[in-house]
């Protein structure tokens, strides 16, 4: 779905006008408000799976001194968030990766992702643009890429430093916590929110695909309540650090 006018949060605007680029939803910003507050000035930080950039951008506008890299493999994407910078006159680096392919080992202090993570049958798809398919894809049961983006980022953080993952609970969170258990110390959850499982809304559903969604959360693999014309669904801020 392509959004006109542009989504404003604090004093920052973020266009929405390319349907191949995830826009800002409710759970960036939970992501943005809890990397600002546990960032710091000087710290080296990127925002992997960037979208629009919101992340990085509100990072560089918030914490003074930081130095924020922001990568995406959606060349759509990459163009809008640097749009985005531009608009909001914040300076951030623009790398294309796959996850984080582009980056050395021990770079960054800390990564923030908010990796694809819906649930995608492997006979089907949610009426999506290819850009924005890229963005949420992730597998069957919604984990491939957010268990990736928690194994492979610890090798580019510092020691000490953190991932801040942003965890949508339509995927499989028991996996997720595995995978955080095993790779990192001191993992807590900062926030949460309940947010609408958007691709019914934006995308084009069937029985199909909600029978796939219905089927995950009633063996208990997602989190997701099915009350509302919207399903609604839990995100979580994760924050795990790196020893």
């Amino acid at each position: 779905m392509t959004q006109t006018a542009p989504i404003l949060w604090k004093d920052l605007a973020f266009d929405t006008l390319d349907a191949e680029v995830y826009a800002p939803k409710p759970a960036s910003l939970l992501l943005a408000e809890q990397a600002i507050a546990q960032s710091q000035p000087g710290d080296r930080i990127l925002d992997a799976c960037t979208g629009s950039g919101v992340v990085g951008i509100a990072i560089a506008r918030y914490v003074p001194g930081s130095r924020v890299v922001v990568s995406d493999i959606n060349e759509a994407a990459l163009g809008a968030a640097r749009r985005n910078a531009a608009r909001n006159q914040v300076a951030i680096e623009v790398v294309a990766s796959n996850l984080y392919s582009a980056f050395d080992e021990a770079q960054f202090d800390t990564i923030t992702v908010h990796p694809p993570a819906v649930p995608y049958p492997n006979d089907a798809d949610w009426g999506l643009s290819s850009g924005i398919t890229i963005a949420t894809n992730g597998g069957s049961d919604g984990s491939e890429l957010v268990i990736r983006s928690i194994v492979e980022a610890k090798s580019r953080i510092r020691l000490g430093g953190k991932l801040l993952l942003l965890l949508p609970h339509w995927s499989n969170v028991a996996k997720a916590r595995q995978a955080l258990a095993e790779n990192y110390s001191n993992v807590r959850e900062l926030a949460r929110q309940t947010v609408e499982f958007f691709p019914v809304r934006e995308g084009r559903t069937d029985a199909h695909l909600l029978a796939h969604v219905r089927q995950l959360a009633a063996a208990g693999i997602i989190e997701m309540t099915f009350e509302t014309e919207i399903p609604l669904s839990i995100v979580s801020v994760i924050e795990a650090t790196v020893d």
